[in-house]
């Protein structure tokens, strides 16, 4: 079972957007098919992002849907932060510096984003990142959606 670690967009849009990639994905975890690596910073994250832009009724919900995804090992800041030095020098934006030591923390296979920004630092030599339609398609071995950025 391949072992992931997906960004905050791909819960965001996976659960807004129902003709996307990242809808497909979130299908795939219920199933049982992916292990999801979760992190304490990644929950807060989305959480935060449906309370601003839903309310926080919505953001409630959103947290007890991830919380209940079979398949997943939640990583605490305890366990991603002893990660921080060694990866700090390689992404230039500290908001992402979390994901990034969560993904090593839960031992991930793929770190799937639409942050091309991300993608583009020095850490992409030590992480596999994956579109979600790159992720669909070459994990999974599903057909993706033609969307922006494959999200």
């Amino acid at each position: 079972m391949p072992t992931a670690y997906f960004d905050t967009n791909v819960y965001i849009i996976g659960i807004l957007q129902p003709d996307s990639n990242s809808r497909l994905i979130l299908r795939e975890i219920k199933k049982g098919k992916i292990k999801i690596v979760l992190s304490d910073y990644l929950i807060d994250e989305v959480m935060t992002w449906f309370k601003i832009n839903k309310d926080k009724d919505f953001a409630s919900m959103v947290r007890l849907y991830m919380m209940s995804l079979p398949a997943s090992e939640m990583i605490n800041d305890f366990q991603w932060s002893i990660f921080i030095d060694d990866w700090k020098d390689l992404v230039s934006d500290i908001d992402d510096l979390p994901h990034i030591c969560s993904y090593f923390a839960g031992e991930a296979e793929y770190f799937v984003t639409a942050n091309r920004k991300l993608t583009q630092m020095k850490i992409k030599k030590h992480v596999v990142f994956k579109s979600a339609k790159e992720f669909i398609e070459d994990v999974c071995g599903l057909d993706g959606i033609e969307t922006v950025r494959g999200i």
